[in-house]
């Protein structure tokens, strides 16, 4: 029985850039009159999810930020942060580095506590600043890296920190692949994908996370339908 639903934010329950739409929330507030727990995923910050939830007036959100790096519990007022080796630090600050001298002012970076974030300006291609990153990486072999895209940023990340380890962590909580269905929409989102009990991507997204998602839908609105009819089987 599903009792976690887990949003992507950033292309999946909103556009970039602009706010989410009313019928957005309010259909969350549907899932959350069924008893869902609604969590959000992103590869933002953890305070930037949780003020939207709060706007979204999802009650006790349970949020992930930076790929699941940092998990915010607001009951509890528990942060859990993802913990990287000093080697992986220096890497990671190497990288960073590399890029601020490389584009400087056409780039700012977010302040992660677990990884580099890149914000990339209209002004400069985020392929060409991915494309740099990964060269560095691979260049000077710091293995332990990967190297992410997202539409306005890159991300520079310790191998294994991905959106699966917040699912891992609903497992500690008590909570069965099966009662997990994950929405999402970008590479990122795979992770997760694989150790949800279901998976949901729409048409638009790149052919991998389509390949990877248990079910293919048009838009953000056929996700919440297609929850729906799964919760109203179950029951």
């Amino acid at each position: 029985m599903i009792n976690v639903a887990i949003f992507d934010v950033d292309g999946t329950l909103k556009v970039p850039d602009e706010p989410v739409e009313l019928g957005v929330v309010n259909r969350v507030h549907d899932l959350v009159e069924d008893d869902i727990h609604i969590s959000l995923v992103s590869g933002k910050g953890a305070v930037y999810l949780f003020g939207l939830a709060e706007g979204m007036g999802i009650p006790n959100p349970l949020v992930a930020g930076e790929n699941g790096g940092v998990i915010f519990r607001p009951l509890e007022k528990v942060e859990i942060v993802y913990q990287v080796s000093d080697e992986t630090r220096r890497g990671l600050d190497y990288a960073k580095g590399y890029l601020w001298h490389r584009f400087r002012d056409d780039i700012w970076f977010s302040p992660n506590r677990c990884g580099v974030t890149a914000f990339v300006k209209p002004s400069l291609p985020v392929e060409r600043v991915y494309r740099s990153a990964l060269e560095f990486v691979e260049q000077h072999r710091l293995t332990d890296l990967y190297v992410l895209p997202h539409w306005d940023a890159v991300d520079v990340l310790p191998r294994g920190l991905d959106k699966g380890v917040f699912v891992r962590y609903l497992h500690s909580l008590g909570y069965q692949s099966e009662e997990i269905i994950a929405v999402g929409d970008a590479l990122n989102d795979i992770p997760m994908f694989k150790m949800a009990g279901h998976s949901i991507t729409f048409k638009d997204s790149v052919r991998q996370v389509k390949d990877s998602a248990d079910s293919v839908v048009t838009d953000i609105y056929g996700a919440f339908e297609l929850i729906e009819d799964l919760i109203r089987y179950e029951k």
